[in-house]
């Protein structure tokens, strides 16, 4: 099968998924309800695991078929659209640095990803958190003000940036599950549009996680964001 294939096979499943957003688009953003039909239909056709990896089950597509899929969602629902956007996003940082079981969670649809990077105090400098990570023994305890997570309260694992442990650059990644003690949400986003993307503040309280859930090296964070 040709690439060209692929993305067309890729496009007609999107279709479908728009559809359904389309249907539940006024009630998502009048009742700021997360677009759980959408996302189902996403995890239906496989397209929760569109950039993760074959290996693992994905489709192993990359940053052009995600965003054709976004842009495709994005002219029947924003706040669909934003959620997947996200996802992708993260999902990829997890595809390139993150553990096998986690990432065929992904490519199965049973694992929605997001970024928490944007923080009080940073401002505009989403790259570099002021939020902490501290080793103690095989544990890094966060503690942060994030300011800004799409599907803060819906996703599965959040991809977290804090400043580095020890080494240098400016920003360490982690996978923190949403489960994490410590972790409390704040009031959800209540805009105009997209109010059905589940963005809010989340805090980080002494959130206690096993230092193997480091994505990438300590110190690395800014380059892969920057992929």
């Amino acid at each position: 099968m040709t690439d060209q294939v692929q993305l067309d096979q890729v496009l007609a499943r999107a279709e479908r998924v728009a559809e359904t957003a389309a249907r539940d688009a006024e009630r998502v953003d009048r009742e700021a309800r997360f677009p759980e039909a959408a996302l189902g239909a996403m995890a239906g056709e496989g397209l929760m695991g569109l950039v993760s990896g074959r290996g693992v089950g994905g489709l192993g597509l990359g940053p052009r078929a995600a965003t054709l899929v976004v842009e495709r969602l994005a002219r029947e629902c924003a706040s669909t659209a934003m959620v997947v956007c996200m996802h992708y996003a993260g999902a990829s940082v997890v595809e390139a640095h993150g553990p096998d079981d986690v990432r065929r969670a992904i490519a199965r649809g049973e694992h929605v990803s997001t970024l928490a990077f944007s923080e009080a105090g940073s401002r505009s400098h989403f790259w570099a958190p002021m939020g902490t990570a501290r080793a103690e023994g095989k544990d890094v305890v966060l503690d942060a003000a994030k300011s800004w997570i799409t599907s803060c309260r819906r996703a599965t694992a959040y991809v977290w940036s804090s400043r580095p442990l020890a080494g240098e650059g400016a920003s360490t990644l982690w996978l923190v599950p949403a489960s994490t003690p410590g972790l409390t949400p704040g009031a959800p986003f209540e805009g105009l549009g997209l109010r059905g993307n589940d963005s809010s503040p989340l805090t980080a309280t002494q959130a206690r996680l096993p230092a193997t859930s480091r994505l990438g090296t300590d110190g690395q964070g800014f380059d892969i964001m920057m992929g």
